[in-house]
């Protein structure tokens, strides 16, 4: 589960805990999200990213509405951090 808040603070450890997981597919619940900062969704985008190329799955799922106005205001399609339809998400 994502933390309440994936700020300048808790981007190495979310980016610690993604990696952890590596070489497998993932989902993470982000039904606890109340903030995220430019750096806490470039994590989440790099993370997006690097599952793609290795051929797994990675999705962000309990996204609400506010954490999709913070990807637009950040001008992030929510599909790129892996939470939204991935038709809305170039490779």
């Amino acid at each position: 589960m994502l933390p309440a808040r994936i700020d300048s603070a808790a981007a190495c450890a979310v980016a610690e805990g993604i990696q952890a997981r590596c070489g497998r597919s993932l989902t993470l619940d982000a039904r606890q999200v109340e903030f995220a900062g430019a750096l806490g969704l470039q994590v989440l985008i790099a993370a997006r990213r690097q599952w793609r190329e290795a051929g797994h799955a990675f999705r962000v799922t309990g996204a609400d509405e506010a954490l999709f106005d913070i990807c637009r205001t950040l001008g992030v399609a929510p599909a790129h951090i892996g939470a939204g339809p991935e038709e809305e998400a170039p490779a």
